[in-house]
This record gives C-alpha cells, sequence and structure tokens, in this order.
C-alpha cells in the first residue's frame, strides 16, 4: 500500500480505535453498583475506616468507625480519642449506608462531586442537596479502609 494511502487510512481508522483505547462510553461501567460490589468482594460486611464528615450536624468531624456484620459497633472520635456513646453510633454511617446517600443523590442532589478509591470505596465526595439552601452540603473524607474488626488498644 502507497505511504499516503496508508496515511490517510490510519487517519480514518484512529478515532475509532481510541474508543477500544479508552474503552466504552458505556455510563453504567463505574456506577454506584459497581463501586459497591468491589467494595464488598473486597471489605465483606465488617471492617473499619476513618471518616471526615464536614457538615452542619452532630455527627461531623473525624470518626474511626468499626463496622461488624454491616452495623457501626464501635467508633472514636478522633480529636480526643474518646469512644462515641453506644446510642449515638446510629448518628454513624457503615459503607452501605454511605454508597445508598450516593445512590439518592444522583437523582436528588443539585450537586454531586465524587472520587472513587481503587478499592471500590468513596474516597472524596461533596453533595450539595439544595443550591439555593444554606447549611445543606455535605462532604466525606474515607480512608485507611481495613478488612475486619480491629481490637481497640
Amino acid at each position: 500500500m502507497p505511504p499516503f494511502r496508508a496515511f490517510l487510512l490510519s487517519a480514518f481508522l484512529l478515532p475509532f480505535s481510541a474508543c477500544q483505547i479508552l474503552g466504552p462510553d458505556d455510563p453504567d461501567t463505574n456506577s454506584v453498583s459497581d463501586h459497591r460490589a468491589k467494595f464488598e468482594a473486597q471489605y465483606g460486611r465488617s471492617y473499619s475506616f476513618n471518616v471526615m464528615r464536614g457538615c452542619f450536624c452532630v455527627n461531623g468531624g473525624e470518626h474511626w468507625v468499626q463496622v461488624g456484620d454491616g452495623q457501626v459497633v464501635f467508633a472514636l472520635r478522633v480529636y480526643d480519642n474518646q469512644p462515641v456513646l453506644a446510642d449515638q453510633l446510629e448518628w454513624l454511617e457503615t459503607m452501605d449506608e454511605v454508597f445508598d446517600m450516593i445512590e439518592r443523590a444522583e437523582t436528588e442532589a443539585d450537586r454531586l462531586e465524587i472520587t472513587w478509591s481503587d478499592e471500590g470505596y468513596p474516597a472524596e465526595f461533596f453533595i450539595d442537596w439544595i443550591e439555593e439552601a444554606a447549611d445543606d452540603e455535605m462532604g466525606m473524607t474515607i480512608s485507611n479502609v481495613i478488612a475486619g474488626i480491629q481490637l481497640r488498644d
């Protein structure tokens, strides 16, 4: 094939090959349910993690949270290293509840920004439920996720 014809053919086919290189334009490829399944496959229903929650709410601030069999079983407030009272554990979310919140925000919030970790959990996210309202925004940073229950020293 003459060089000029090969160049034209390459130039014509290049945009089509990029679709394969970059992956399909399927919005469901990175859906919340895909991330949830990836997280559950790696961590199951018992894990611990750090969460920094910024909001105008009672459960704001940084916490170390332990989840056992899908329920928050223990948490520490990081700023004073004190346990969260048992009757206040319900104010902290499990990762399953975080995924539920993000799914709800996808359809109900005016603004949602997410950065996903390689392990499938949302490393950072910000939700503005009503853009014109004050004090309804919230954000979370999640880190140090460890499979299994970690005993307190």
